[in-house]
């Protein structure tokens, strides 16, 4: 048995569709008819500018959901035709574990059963990303989760999340809002109704000049905290004139510095997986 799967076949260039062998699934392993794919900024980056080594040809992306067809031996709770939401276990070898393809193999300890009254959207746009948030903000920056009964107490802490129409970043609008902190972001005039929404106390337009945009940051200030949910070199360069202007501090950043930081001295650029 065969299916098609999205390919790049070396380094920087274009993705070709072709037909790949459908993979038998090992213990611990199951097999989904692919559905629904979450698409992820880190694709783009590594597909175009090949920013992390990649054994090619290669498939990408980590998150997915659809139905299963085949269990593997020491599985235990899934049954063929429940439907799935899953993330590529870390650490997973090989193109059998990548979502962009017809069939994708994963592993049980990620792949969570969805009810079937579940819009199967919401799952596979949360489960790459939403633990991201967790692991930024409670895990590393030491913050308070929300409490899912209610809005939490609100807090004299404030938050900026650079790149408020993002996935992480909207999702972290939310996260943190509803925790109880303050939250000032950037989006651009086009997105701001829907970031607005999220419960950001302030919304700046980022396609204002540099100047202009880091002016208005720093009035919106001081912050407590300092994310930036797209980590390119420019949005990194406002955030750390943003944090430098208020004496410096850590910028919490979505990867890692793929070369020479030019964030002021005393920033710091602040990565964990």
């Amino acid at each position: 048995m065969s299916h098609f799967a999205a390919i790049i076949p070396a380094a920087k260039a274009p993705i070709v569709v072709q037909k790949v062998e459908t993979p038998t699934v090992g213990p611990h392993e199951l097999l989904i008819k692919n559905e629904l794919v979450g698409l992820l900024p880190i694709d783009a980056k590594l597909a175009k500018a090949a920013i992390l080594p990649l054994q090619y040809p290669a498939i990408l992306d980590t998150s997915f959901g659809g139905t299963v067809v085949a269990v593997g031996d020491k599985v235990t709770g899934f049954n063929v035709g429940d439907k799935v939401a899953a993330a590529k276990t870390a650490g997973a070898v090989g193109n059998k574990f990548s979502a962009f393809q017809q069939y994708v193999v994963t592993r049980d300890i990620t792949t969570s059963n969805i009810p079937k009254r579940i819009d199967l959207n919401i799952p596979v746009s949360l489960i790459g990303n939403l633990s991201t948030v967790v692991g930024l903000f409670t895990l590393s920056a030491g913050l308070g989760r929300p409490d899912l009964e209610g809005q939490g107490s609100a807090k004299d802490y404030k938050v900026l999340v650079y790149g408020g129409t993002s996935s992480v970043g909207s999702l972290s609008v939310q996260y943190v809002t509803h925790a109880g902190y303050k939250v000032v972001t950037t989006t651009s005039p086009k997105h701001e109704s829907f970031v607005s929404k999220l419960g950001a106390l302030r919304v700046i337009d980022h396609t204002q000049n540099q100047e202009a945009l880091v002016n208005q940051l720093v009035e919106e200030g001081p912050y407590d905290l300092v994310v930036d949910a797209i980590s390119i070199p420019s949005t990194l360069r406002i955030a750390g004139a943003v944090l430098s202007a208020q004496g410096g501090g850590d910028v919490y950043a979505l990867l890692p510095p793929f070369g020479p930081d030019t964030l002021p001295q005393d920033v710091r650029h602040k990565f964990g997986s």
